[in-house]
């Protein structure tokens, strides 16, 4: 595998893939694909030419750094969970895309590997979304927080979300506003 393949580009591409080609849940993807946005801006070069140099706790802390408060401790280990999770598949699947299991498939997967009893895939689709559907924190979940002790939280948007669509989103929020109520 070359440096020019593990980048974030080639990581975002796996990411708009794999659900396509069944090898990843679409809703772990997208949350992935969140978490990888909002933390990849403060790469270095380095990591930024090559992931596999990229310590996913060094980046955490350079983000906490230097947004200081504005991004809750919680919030940051769930992308930096998410990142690191995204990183191990995508360095998985580019060694053995033929072979190539999830990380987060293995978790559900695990349970259906008794002796004597038959799994399916089916059967493990099943169990990964009852683990995602049950989970505190849904892998489809964007938490924005929008003022002090007020999380909105926005789920199922698509991973290929159109200008236009968004635009359509906010046209939809803004309709909602109360009027006399405090702007930032």
């Amino acid at each position: 595998m070359s440096d020019s393949d593990c980048t974030p580009e080639r990581l975002l591409d796996f990411l708009r893939e794999a659900p396509r080609q069944g090898v990843l849940n679409p809703a772990v993807a997208r949350s992935r694909a969140n978490a990888i946005e909002q933390l990849f801006p403060q790469l270095t070069r380095a990591e930024r030419e090559d992931l596999r140099r990229l310590d996913v706790d060094r980046l955490a802390a350079r983000v906490h750094r230097l947004q200081d408060s504005t991004l809750r401790p919680e919030v940051l280990a769930l992308y930096t969970q998410r990142v690191r999770e995204a990183l191990k598949d995508f360095l998985a699947w580019r060694e053995d895309p033929e072979h190539f299991v999830s990380c987060s498939r293995q978790t559900v997967r695990r349970g259906l590997d008794v002796p004597g009893r038959s799994s399916s895939a089916a059967e493990a689709e099943a169990l990964e979304n009852v683990a995602l559907a049950t989970s505190d924190h849904a892998p489809d979940m964007l938490a924005v927080p929008i003022r002090t002790g007020v999380t909105v939280y926005l789920t199922h948007l698509p991973l290929d979300l159109s200008h236009e669509e968004a635009e359509r989103l906010c046209r939809v929020i803004r309709a909602l506003a109360v009027d006399g109520a405090p702007r930032p």
